[in-house]
């Protein structure tokens, strides 16, 4: 775990971004597994709604922002600006809501440990694109 993030802590304070896309391909499989798995580990765990809500919102925050990156990428070019300007503002909410799932499971004792410290790398990683991307 420490070193998927020492390896995206690199890509983002590298100063040739003139890979940018590819390396938001590398690290994409990398967010959406932590978010999924973080999600789905806080749901499992817990009985309070205080931890539950925000564990569904990133869920599907995560998966609308799937959705609409890869349309702006695939999609017709046209869209391309107006879709990755929303892309930018749900990934945003994405890292709005894992900081709000990581306050939760912080505060959760039915949430273990375990569960808990991957939600701090999930929220630190998900910062990384809006830092390197310039959101």
């Amino acid at each position: 775990m420490k070193r998927i993030c020492a390896v995206v802590v690199l890509i983002a304070a590298t100063s040739a971004f003139a890979w940018k896309k590819e390396a938001h391909f590398i690290t994409l499989p990398i967010i959406e597994g932590l978010g999924l798995y973080t999600s789905i580990r806080c749901l499992q765990d817990t009985r309070s709604a205080a931890t539950q809500v925000p564990s569904i919102a990133t869920i599907g925050l995560l998966a609308a922002n799937a959705g609409i990156g890869a349309f702006s990428i695939f999609g017709p070019q046209e869209n391309y600006p107006l879709l990755r300007t929303i892309h930018r503002f749900v990934g945003m909410g994405v890292c709005a809501a894992a900081l709000w799932m990581t306050l939760a499971a912080a505060n959760d004792r039915d949430v273990n440990n375990l569960t808990r410290n991957i939600s701090y790398g999930y929220t630190v990683v998900t910062a990384v694109p809006i830092i390197v991307f310039s959101f």
